[in-house]
């Protein structure tokens, strides 16, 4: 067992714990995927905490994080930055009314 297993295993515990979703992808990709969407999520957390966000886009952000369960994905994208991520998995719609109410600010 590698110190890597040790981690993965604990961040899949912690994902279970708190009602995240499963992940979808082989038995390489899983493990590997868990620990990065938990480093996303921590640094969200620390990052929305820190940007002046309301509490509505908070929630959607995090909805779309939780949302990704291709393992794939999350590895792939393991290197962008939480907002990026959250951009990229939003909806059309949500993307639509996010862009609108930008809009509606001077």
């Amino acid at each position: 067992m590698s110190a890597h297993d040790g981690i993965n295993a604990a961040n899949a515990e912690a994902a279970r714990a708190a009602g995240w979703p499963e992940l979808a992808g082989t038995p390489a990709q899983i493990p590997w995927a868990i620990s990065v969407r938990a480093d996303k999520m921590r640094e969200f957390d620390t990052g929305a905490a820190e940007e002046s966000m309301s509490d509505v886009d908070r929630v959607l952000f995090r909805e779309a994080l939780l949302r990704q369960t291709q393992a794939s994905e999350w590895i792939d994208c393991r290197s962008h930055p939480w907002p990026a991520l959250a951009l990229r998995w939003l909806t059309p719609d949500e993307r639509a009314a996010l862009l609108a109410k930008g809009a509606d600010r001077p």
